[in-house]
């Protein structure tokens, strides 16, 4: 067995026992690894501690079943592992700033710390070749953009940092406006880099067609690595694996590939808020001096 898949394992363990007490020495055994090397590799694979992990992912379960049911604030705390509703409510508003009351009285959507499938970590995938992860179909290209496209849309400045950690998204508000108003035609995100590298520029619209107005967007013409990937559950799209392939896709296939990219990430939103629905994130090949690929 791999350490990875080991790590997986007791990741596994830990989505469908969330509500027990769970000790290292536990998922260390499930792992078939001493403490020392368990705590150790999970660092290293998953970037969290493993207490760390544990109370992330209880608090991701807790903010859905908050959000779906009816259950009092109690019985959601030890549903997921808390000792009571008082622990609970300190642990949930340290990480995401609201009480678990005002998150579900509340419009407002969190982002949560993702469950990894590591995976993907150790996969490449050929070009136009599906590969299955989960409930997630996933499928890279190559394709290019011969002129340069003016969107039209709204755009928020956000943190780098943030990126992939559990916090309010401030940024979901501004993409579901414009797609609920727009539910036939294909949403654009726009994710560039700006002048102070802690931050990006967040764009959100659509190709002009001389009846929108707002801020203007282009997407430079060029060659484009595309990775594509669907799941029937539009919800889950774009909360989890929206993140989980666009990590793929950086972390792991472009430089495996050696592929260096411009600072520019599209995100395109087929059919959305259907069951048809599918996303593809472009990002551009970056060319040398001469204008040749590199």
């Amino acid at each position: 067995m791999y350490a990875w898949e080991a790590i997986q394992k007791s990741i596994e363990y830990i989505e469908d026992h969330d509500d027990q007490v769970l000790s290292v020495e536990d998922l260390a055994k499930i792992a078939h690894l001493s403490p020392y090397y368990y705590q150790r590799l999970f660092y290293r694979l998953v970037h969290k501690r493993v207490g760390e992990y544990l109370k992330l992912r209880r608090l991701a379960k807790a903010a859905d079943q908050l959000k779906k049911s009816q259950d009092t604030i109690l019985k959601v705390a030890l549903d997921h592992g808390f000792l009571d509703h008082g622990h609970f409510t300190k642990a949930f508003k340290a990480v995401y700033k609201v009480t678990p009351n005002e998150y579900r009285k509340s419009n407002l959507h969190l982002d949560h710390f993702l469950k990894p499938d590591l995976f993907l970590n150790y996969t490449m995938i050929e070009e136009n070749v599906p590969l299955i992860v989960e409930d997630m179909v996933l499928t890279i290209r190559k394709d290019r953009v011969e002129q340069e496209i003016k969107l039209i849309g709204k755009r928020k400045k956000a943190s780098i940092q943030e990126l992939g950690e559990p916090k309010i998204n401030a940024l979901f508000e501004l993409w579901e406006t414009d797609q609920q108003n727009n539910p036939q035609s294909v949403g654009i995100d726009v994710l560039t880099l700006t002048s102070d590298p802690a931050y990006f520029d967040y764009f959100v619209g659509f190709e002009a067609d001389g009846q929108l107005t707002g801020e203007e967007q282009r997407i430079p013409k060029g060659e484009y690595i595309v990775c594509s990937y669907e799941a029937e559950d539009f919800e889950q799209l774009v909360n989890v694996y929206l993140y989980k392939a666009s990590q793929y896709l950086y972390d792991t296939w472009l430089k495996e590939k050696g592929i260096e990219t411009d600072p520019i990430l599209i995100q395109k939103y087929f059919n959305p808020y259907t069951t048809n629905c599918f996303i593809e994130l472009w990002a551009k090949i970056k060319e040398d001096a001469n204008g040749s690929l590199g």
